[in-house]
Parts: C-alpha cells; sequence; structure tokens
C-alpha cells in the first residue's frame, strides 16, 4: 500500500472535492434535486482529485490501492 503525503496542491484538490461533495449531500439531505451541473462538479473534481493521486504515486502506478495520510 502506497501512502500519500499531500502537498499543498493535493490539499486543494482534496478541499474542492471535499465542498463539491458537500453541496450535494446537503440537497440530498433537504430534498432538493440535483442539477447536472452540480453532477458535472462532482465528477471534475473526483477527476482531478485521481489525477493529482496518479502523479503522485511511483511509476504512475494508476488504479493502485493507497492510503491518504492524514
Amino acid at each position: 500500500m502506497n501512502t500519500i503525503y499531500p502537498d499543498s496542491g493535493l490539499a486543494a484538490v482534496i478541499d474542492f472535492v471535499r465542498e463539491q461533495n458537500g453541496l450535494i449531500d446537503q440537497a440530498i439531505r433537504e430534498g432538493r434535486p440535483l442539477s447536472g451541473f452540480d453532477c458535472a462538479a462532482l465528477s471534475g473534481a473526483v477527476s482531478s482529485l485521481l489525477d493529482a493521486i496518479d502523479a503522485r504515486l511511483p511509476q504512475n502506478a494508476g488504479h493502485a490501492a493507497l492510503k491518504v495520510a492524514a
């Protein structure tokens, strides 16, 4: 298992994913409909997170199991 120590770039992407997920989670809890924009924003955030993680894995391991250090 790989351990990733987030640098400022990765930390910013993680924060963005949390923000987008929080907005969608809140809408679901409140029974509000989700827009295509909401889903696209979360999808883009997750894609950015995966790209950032991949870039930091040894030999660009792709989908290897990893552990994010707190």
